[in-house]
Formats: structure tokens, C-alpha cells, sequence
């Protein structure tokens, strides 16, 4: 109940609140004639903006599928229901900037990176509430761990960890590998500069294997100040086409590179593992 109401009142705040009368009709609709299981462009609603129907149907390959059109499964309440926004906040992994106080702060850091070492302890940080309050509203429901834990044992969603000298975790992210890119879905952090080290050090493994680019939905300013970009919802897709060279595959990754080494990437030349497959 708790929850109903919080969404209630997220979705009647400005300027929301003029989409929930198409929102309800399109739900209603879409009860009594579904969308297909795997959405496409034709499902796409103008109004809310990227809506495409209920996620009817969460098994993995429907999902993936679905992804690699460009949709992602996300509700607050109820069943979780597909969305492809017209705008996507996309960061190229060629372009990536990290300023030089920046890489100061990484070389100078007692924490550490890990990958895929504590999945579900990143799941329940990206969906803690972000202030000491009893009233906080996630996306992340105990549907969408139970979708995200799926795809992570079945070697498709993928966390980063940022761990504090102590061992403690205290920062991270996670997202499914989508072909040539990277969908980051959450991030948090408990300690000051953990989840910008967990972006930075994704950007970097990412890159050396061969990953074009992340998908980070909504642009942040942290995103933006390393280089993100808006790209329209046809140019997003266009991208998810472009050929995957990946070398990352399925299953659980591992770090390849410290924070330290991580402060002295240059995104424009070659990664120390490409050079060493050549």
C-alpha cells in the first residue's frame, strides 16, 4: 500500500501528472488487447513519453530481445511495463573525458574495484533509500531483483563494486551487456566518489574489451562532464545494430584494471589488453 501511494504521488506531480489519464487508458488497453510480447517501435506511445504496453512476458529471451530493441522493463507498481524514451543519455566510449583532478582523486584512493563479486548486495544499495526516510519509492521491486538476479546467474547483468580499505562496499552499479552496449540501470554510493569510480572503471574494462558504448538512460551532470551525449530513440537503436566485438561474453567478469591504472587510461588509444591481443 505503501508503495501504490508513493507512485500514486509520483505520477501526479508536475509534469507528470498530465500523463496519467493517457497512462491509465493505454494500461486498460493494453489489458484488453496486449502489446506483443517482445515490444517494437509500433508500440510506442506518444503519451507517456516511451511507454509501450505491460512487460507481460519476463523470461530471458523476450528481455534480451526487447533490449536489443531499445525497451527496458521498469514499473514502480504493479507489473513492470516496457519504455523506449525518445532521448537517451548515451556515453561513446571513444569520447570519454576524466579530468585531470579527477584521476588525482583515483590515484590517490585507498578503495578498490571488483566486478561481479556481490550482485545482489549492489541490487539492494541502488534500491536503499538515498536520505535517512521511511518514505522512499524505487524501481527496483523485489520483481525487478528477481528479473535482474535471473540475467546476472545466466551471465547477462553484470555489477560493479567499489569496496572501501576496510572491505566494506560502499559504491557500485549494474546493467545488462546488450550486444555493443552496456545498459546501466542503477547506481549508488555510501562513501564520496565511490559510484564516479564505478562509472569510470566500467567505461575503462568496457573499451578494452571492445564495447562501443553505455546506455545510462537519464543523463546525470557526472555523465555529462565525462563526455555523455543525447541521442535521439532512432540513433540509439541504430547504435545497439552496429557490429559487437565484445571479447567480454557471457558469465562473470572479473577486474582487469585498479583504480590507479584506470587513472592513466587515455580513451582514445589502445588498452593494454588490445595491445597484448594483437
Amino acid at each position: 500500500m505503501q508503495r501504490l501511494a508513493l507512485a500514486t504521488a509520483y505520477w501526479l506531480r508536475p509534469p507528470r501528472a498530465r500523463y496519467v489519464p493517457f497512462l491509465v487508458w493505454n494500461l486498460i488497453r493494453d489489458r484488453v488487447a496486449p502489446t506483443p510480447s517482445i515490444p517494437d517501435p509500433a508500440s510506442i506511445r506518444d503519451l507517456p513519453p516511451g511507454f509501450a504496453g505491460v512487460a507481460h512476458d519476463l523470461s530471458t529471451p523476450t528481455v534480451l530481445a526487447a533490449m536489443a530493441r531499445g525497451f527496458y522493463p521498469q514499473g514502480h507498481w504493479g507489473s513492470m511495463k516496457w519504455w523506449s524514451p525518445p532521448q537517451r543519455a548515451v556515453m561513446d566510449l571513444k569520447h570519454v573525458h576524466i579530468a585531470k583532478r579527477f584521476r588525482r582523486t583515483m590515484r590517490g584512493t585507498d578503495m578498490r574495484v571488483a566486478f561481479d563479486t556481490d550482485f545482489a548486495g549492489v541490487l539492494d544499495g541502488c534500491a536503499a533509500p538515498r536520505e535517512a526516510s521511511r518514505l522512499h519509492l524505487t524501481w527496483i521491486t523485489p520483481q525487478a531483483k528477481a528479473l535482474y538476479s535471473r540475467l546476472h546467474s545466466e551471465g547477462h547483468a553484470h555489477s560493479v563494486e567499489i569496496y572501501d580499505a576496510d572491505g566494506t562496499l560502499v559504491g557500485g552499479l549494474f546493467g545488462v551487456a546488450v550486444g555493443p552496449v552496456f545498459s546501466a540501470l542503477s547506481m549508488f554510493h555510501t562513501a564520496d566518489n565511490a559510484s564516479k569510480f564505478a562509472i569510470v572503471s566500467l567505461y575503462h574494462h568496457l573499451a578494452s574489451a571492445g564495447f562501443t558504448a553505455v546506455d545510462h538512460q537519464i543523463m546525470s551532470p557526472w555523465v555529462q562532464a565525462l563526455g555523455g551525449t543525447i541521442l535521439p530513440r532512432a540513433e540509439y537503436a541504430a547504435l545497439l545494430n552496429s557490429p559487437d566485438i565484445s571479447t567480454l561474453g557471457n558469465g562473470s567478469w572479473t577486474a582487469k584494471f585498479s583504480l590507479a591504472e584506470t587513472a592513466a587510461w587515455e580513451p582514445a588509444q589502445p588498452s593494454p589488453s588490445n595491445e597484448k591481443s594483437r
